[in-house]
């Protein structure tokens, strides 16, 4: 039995899942984040070695690897220095987590798909194959509508609230959020011990909880839709291009992912087909040039649940 992985690298989390050669799911196993740039190779290549030996599968006839701290197909160095001696394959692919996200789209004409989850980033494959890319700029230069941008904007908020601006519950469920009774102390928590961007990202939550009742936390989301929304109309200028919606904010959160609809006016904009570790495993098969047949992508979407 030939046996495929799939991989889907965030900003947060790393997922994989392994498929076999007819395309139905073997195992699937979630880790920590391999993006180097955010937390070093070797913590990276740990995360990875960890995913691997929890799959207990001796060798892969292919892996594809979508990785966020990549916007292109890595380079033979790259991957070896990422991959040696912790993921055995014959054939081992990296390249970006917007790659893998389009080929779970399924399809071989034009089409799109915005990510919004601890960060966040829109890509288009044009009719002719060419792809182009929006945001992806990181959390201190961009990531507007991500989970670590709502999250941050939500405790600004309720630094605001604690020195007499506009009243907020983010205020009491940020001191909750740190365990702490004073929000000066965020200043050392932020400052000196430092804050993990997914702890940031994770308070996301609470802006969304209060969303519906709290005038200040309603005003983020909205405000985060729509920069979203700008962003991803600089790049796709055709409505009726098929958009697939990825990511934690746009799979947990129905109120964000239909502001983001109606502010851009999208009209083939819904959750993608597949996972991204779904559509990293058809990018391993195509590798091996492989026949992709109807019936394994039918397994490939019937036998997994993301």
């Amino acid at each position: 039995m030939k046996y495929y992985l799939g991989i889907d690298g965030g900003g947060s989390k790393t997922t994989a899942a392994v498929f076999d050669d007819k395309g139905c799911f073997v195992k699937k196993a979630i880790g920590g984040s391999i993006n180097y740039y955010s937390v070093g190779i070797e913590k990276a290549r740990s995360n990875m070695k960890s995913i691997i030996d929890a799959l207990n599968v001796e060798i892969f006839e292919s892996v594809f690897i979508g990785m966020s701290a990549l916007n292109e197909r890595a380079d033979a160095e790259t991957t070896e220095r990422f991959s040696h001696g912790v993921i055995n394959g014959k054939k081992i692919t990296m390249d970006s987590d917007l790659f893998v996200a389009l080929e779970a789209m399924c399809t071989d004409g034009e089409c799109a798909v915005v990510i919004s989850g601890t960060g966040s980033m829109a890509v288009l494959r044009n009719s002719d194959g060419s792809v182009r890319h929006a945001g992806g700029w990181g959390y201190i230069l961009g990531d507007e509508g991500s989970g670590y941008v709502i999250g941050l904007e939500g405790i600004k908020a309720a630094i605001r609230a604690a020195e007499g601006g506009c009243s907020t519950a983010l205020l009491n469920e940020c001191l909750k959020h740190f365990g702490i009774n004073d929000i000066y102390e965020l200043i050392d928590l932020y400052y000196d011990k430092g804050v993990e961007r997914k702890t940031t990202a994770a308070f996301a939550e609470s802006v969304f909880a209060l969303a519906e009742t709290d005038f200040v936390a309603g005003s983020i989301i909205d405000s985060q839709a729509q920069q979203l929304a700008t962003t991803a109309k600089a790049l796709i200028k055709n409505p009726k291009c098929r958009i697939g919606l990825w990511g934690g904010i746009f799979q947990n959160n129905e109120l964000f992912r239909q502001k983001f609809i109606e502010k851009t006016g999208f009209e083939e904009a819904s959750l993608l087909p597949l996972s991204p570790e779904q559509g990293a495993t058809l990018a391993a098969m195509k590798e091996t040039e492989s026949e992709i047949t109807e019936e394994i992508i039918n397994n490939i979407k019937e036998s997994y649940q993301p």
